[in-house]
């Protein structure tokens, strides 16, 4: 049964100040399996920062980063898959686990 194999990595946890730096240095340092980053990209909107004042700047800053020439490059130089839960949960299907 697919599952992490390393510690769930939240953006929320990381500082907003050398966060891009920090994405790419976690990138390079990725070990193989499968690990989970929950991320929260937002484009930092008038309405995104009314919904979300606290947050709004974790969420920008995470697209800003996910949409980079930058992050493209590394995942393609370290050879990683970017998956969504939707993989995890046809495979879990097949199998015949529950979700």
């Amino acid at each position: 049964m697919p599952v992490t194999d390393h510690p769930f990595l939240d953006s929320f946890s990381l500082d907003i100040e050398g966060k891009q730096a920090r994405y790419a240095e976690l990138l390079r340092e990725l070990p193989a399996g499968l690990s989970e980053w929950a991320v929260h990209p937002g484009l930092g909107t008038a309405e995104s920062r009314a919904v979300d004042p606290d947050g709004w700047r974790v969420r920008r800053s995470d697209y800003a980063f996910l949409t980079s020439p930058e992050a493209r490059e590394l995942v393609r130089q370290e050879g990683i898959a970017v998956i969504d839960y939707r993989a995890l949960q046809q495979t879990w299907s097949r199998i015949g686990t529950p979700r």
